[in-house]
């Protein structure tokens, strides 16, 4: 059960993803890991999301957890990701500009039909 996509005929296109750890993702963590590699550090990472560094790096714990791999070695001072942690951080980048482009198409529509904002 690896990652399945559930598709039952029954469900009028309904999708049900059936791996038990994307229940424990959040965008958030998502987010703050890319933002942690595109700034190369936790200080930069945590100050450009205004988060204290121990919420930050909670949030990195989070989605480690959630994964259940690490993705930053933690045993260098400079800013390394694991191998897991490279090969996350362009699927993650994906996703987010997937969830971007989900949130703006949903408020064009949004915008379209409603009565309101056609003046």
């Amino acid at each position: 059960m690896r990652g399945e996509v559930y598709r039952p005929e029954a469900a009028a296109g309904r999708f049900w993803v059936t791996h038990p750890r994307l229940l424990g993702l959040h965008v958030s963590e998502i987010a703050s890991f890319v933002a942690l590699v595109d700034s190369d550090g936790f200080t930069a990472a945590a100050q450009g999301m205004n988060l204290s560094q121990g919420a930050f790096s909670s949030r990195i714990m989070r989605l480690e957890r959630a994964l259940g791999v690490v993705l930053v070695d933690r045993s260098v001072k400079r800013l390394t990701l694991t191998a897991e942690g490279r090969v996350f951080h362009p699927l993650a980048q994906s996703l987010l500009a997937v969830l971007g482009a989900i949130v703006d198409s949903v408020d064009s529509l949004g915008q379209a039909s409603d009565p309101r904002q056609r003046g």
